[in-house]
């Protein structure tokens, strides 16, 4: 912070006590403290503070701690932020403090632009249980770095003036339309469930969190949107949003505010690093009922099953065009991910010496289809040298390699009927010559008419899923379009297999049935319309918020 415009000099007082003295260019010096007695000065300057010793106190400018330790004195219960902007001072702090023996306990914010002072001070009080703030000036640093300190002390005195924990905590679901704040990182699923809340009559409210940013930078966009719109409560997809060490979480709950977070991958690679967060405000929704358990000895009390759905707007009986049938007609078609490069980047986190337990625990996994815990179990002694996140890295690798490895047995095993396979290129290496292979296609715009355009929408589910379907099981219905997919557990209840959706349990049942549909048109079709009914009496994104909203108002309200 400094930029050479001061000179910083450690300099002995009269009772030997160490001083700084600041120097500015124009030769003008100002010392810290006092050049008799510091600690006298400070206790003098702390005994005519006045703070009610609760709450979280800004100390604003750090010089070499003499009032610090007089203020902590005074002030045992009180919780402190100490801000200072020059590097240079912090560093003479830590070898002449009379606090250095405990320096390293301080929370010091150093050599930080006014804005990344600001966001700190916001995460470590929400990280207190959002206490009550009050700041004390060291006059000489503030008189000195007036400029930096100016910011920083206009919004203290804005956060004191509102009263913020006020503002934070009220009364939720005093309305019959309920307001939701919806974590936005651009997850495919955050359209779906705004447009289908807002559908039911409800207002929504996004907080945009970028990919890649840190979750705590997030903070200060929260506050300003939660006392501002005053949600009933917050929704996230996948925990996005929240941190590991559970700050978010806790100060939410400090507030009283539910939190409905919509698991639609395998939380067992997500939360297991978020276990701070299991809170009685957290509400987990599950979109794979087996993944219950697991989230329930986590800690977390509140966990419901909510399979997914789907956007009937988006995925509709379409009339294509002749270059439509051209371009995505098919006797059948597959869309889905190699998983070719998610294994690499899961592999190549963990120790070499275990990939061959990957290989083996993948391959027993796609072809006996056990559950990925059982596995790992007969493993265990192999893998406790590696820590929590090598443990997911490992999992990850496991369900990637062992989801490939299905897929590709699947798709080759119907090369006979030259399906196209719509995908990333990690396919290339994977699928047999007489297989077309083209591009990914787009969600919104691209996949609607391509599932009407085929006749058979192949599907081979991801198996981070024991039991649940897919996205493709609502949406090729939608489409009133035909749908192959494996027997999941839970296709029998959402669907009525055999009369509105067909399951395979095995290639050479897949194979069988291909050939039999597509010989069988108006059978095919009759199918098709039955599934199409009971999509949209049951299973649209409509259907999924209404029943979210039910649940939080029951616990909640």
């Amino acid at each position: 912070m400094n930029k050479h415009k001061y000179q910083i000099e450690l300099v002995t007082a009269k009772n030997s006590s160490p001083s700084l003295v600041v120097s500015a260019a124009d030769g003008a010096a100002k010392a810290l403290h006092s050049l008799y007695d510091p600690e006298a000065e400070a206790a003098a300057i702390v005994s005519g503070f006045e703070f009610n010793g609760k709450g979280v106190l800004v100390i604003l400018g750090l010089g070499l701690g003499y009032h610090i330790k007089a203020l902590i004195s005074k002030y045992p219960d009180a919780e402190f932020i100490i801000v200072e902007p020059d590097q240079k001072i912090f560093e003479f702090a830590k070898e002449h403090s009379p606090l250095k023996e405990n320096f390293n306990s301080l929370n010091i914010i150093a050599g930080k632009k006014s804005d990344e002072v600001l966001s700190t001070i916001s995460k470590l009080q929400i990280k207190s249980g959002m206490k009550q703030v009050s700041y004390f000036r060291f006059a000489p640093e503030v008189s000195i770095f007036a400029h930096y300190f100016e910011p920083i002390i206009k919004a203290l005195n804005i956060s004191i003036s509102v009263k913020l924990w006020e503002k934070l905590r009220y009364k939720k679901f005093s309305d019959t339309r309920v307001r939701i704040l919806l974590i936005d990182q651009r997850y495919f699923l955050t359209r779906e469930v705004e447009r289908a809340a807002e559908a039911n009559g409800h207002i929504v409210e996004k907080v945009s969190l970028s990919k890649g940013e840190v979750t705590g930078d997030m903070l200060p966009r929260l506050l300003k949107k939660i006392v501002e719109y005053k949600p009933d409560f917050i929704m996230t997809l996948n925990h996005l949003g929240f941190d590991e060490d559970g700050i978010i979480a806790s100060f939410l709950e400090s507030i009283d505010m539910p939190v409905a977070s919509w698991y639609v991958d395998s939380p067992d690679l997500i939360v297991k690093s978020f276990n701070k967060n299991a809170l009685p405000n957290i509400h987990l929704f599950i979109w794979d009922k087996h993944y219950i358990k697991s989230m329930k000895e986590i800690g977390f009390e509140f966990v419901d099953y909510l399979p997914l759905a789907v956007d009937e707007d988006i995925f509709k009986p379409i009339k294509l065009s002749r270059n439509d049938l051209k371009k995505y007609g098919a006797e059948i078609s597959f869309v889905g991910n190699s998983m070719v490069r998610p294994y690499r980047e899961s592999i190549d986190k963990i120790p070499q010496s275990i990939h061959k337990i990957v290989e083996d625990i993948a391959s027993d996994l796609c072809h006996a289809r056990a559950l990925l815990d059982d596995l790992l179990h007969e493993h265990r002694e192999a893998l406790t040298k590696l820590d929590q996140s090598g443990k997911i890295a490992f999992n990850a690798a496991v369900l990637w390699k062992a989801t490939m490895l299905y897929r590709t047995g699947l798709v080759n095993s119907l090369s006979s009927f030259n399906p196209v396979v719509y995908g990333d290129a990690g396919w290339k290496s994977l699928l047999s010559r007489s297989i077309q292979l083209k591009g990914q296609v787009h969600y919104y715009t691209e996949l609607p008419l391509l599932y009407n355009a085929s006749k058979i929408n192949f599907n081979a589910t991801s198996l981070q899923m024991p039991g649940a379907v897919n996205q493709r099981v609502f949406d090729v219905p939608a489409c009133r379009a035909f749908l192959l997919t494996d027997a999941q557990e839970s296709v029998a209840e959402l669907f009525e297999p055999g009369h509105e959706v067909i399951t395979y349990s095995s290639k050479e049942e897949a194979v069988d049935l291909a050939k039999y549909y597509l010989e069988n048109d108006n059978i095919r079709m009759t199918v098709a319309e039955r599934a199409y009914a009971r999509v949209l009496n049951e299973h649209t994104y409509k259907h999924r918020m209404l029943y979210v909203v039910k649940r939080i108002k029951a616990v909640y309200s």
